[in-house]
């Protein structure tokens, strides 16, 4: 068996259609983190931990500098905004490099946080914004890994609906 491995190490982020190649340094990107509780009881020995949720959802992106259209967005409170992130997964054999994919992540939110501007002496400008996140979903090479939508209810894992049930027993 041949050891694969997989890098990806840039990507370009959209706004609402926008490309920021170049002005945006970094993204984190929201990933579902599921809420756990624990569960105890008389007769148990031990304490179990079982899903209650999913927690609420967050990203944030460093700009790379001050861009207006970008401090334009990010400082209205009310409107919506889809979010991209396109970059290539390259996998890696000893025989070199074996594949490249693409991997596209897209996200809808509302900025929270513009984010505060640090001015340094002969440094550049830079500002970190946060975004509230709804819906995420994450693709690899066209085949969808994820989707999360918090105001839809729905969960889906590898082509698994998580909800079905959920939504069934609550009459939806």
């Amino acid at each position: 068996m041949d050891l694969s491995v997989n890098r990806i190490t840039n990507a370009n982020v959209y706004v609402d259609g926008l490309g920021l190649l170049g002005r945006a340094e970094e993204i984190d990107v929201a990933q579902p983190r599921h809420l756990m509780v624990d569960h105890k009881g008389l007769g148990m020995a031990g304490v179990a931990e079982f899903w209650a949720g999913v927690a609420k959802l967050e990203s944030k992106i460093k700009w790379s500098s001050i861009y207006p259209e970008a401090q334009l967005i990010a400082n209205s409170p009310f409107q919506a905004h889809s979010f991209q992130v396109m970059g290539s997964l390259e996998q890696y054999t000893s025989q070199g490099r074996s594949a490249e994919l693409p991997l596209v992540y897209l996200m809808t939110g509302i900025f929270k946080d513009a984010g505060s501007l640090s001015f340094k002496s002969h440094e550049n400008v830079d500002t970190t914004s946060v975004i509230s996140v709804y819906h995420t979903e994450l693709y690899v090479a066209g085949a969808q890994i994820f989707m999360y939508d918090v105001m839809a209810n729905l969960y889906v894992v590898g082509g698994v609906d998580q909800l079905s049930t959920f939504r069934s027993n609550l009459g939806e």
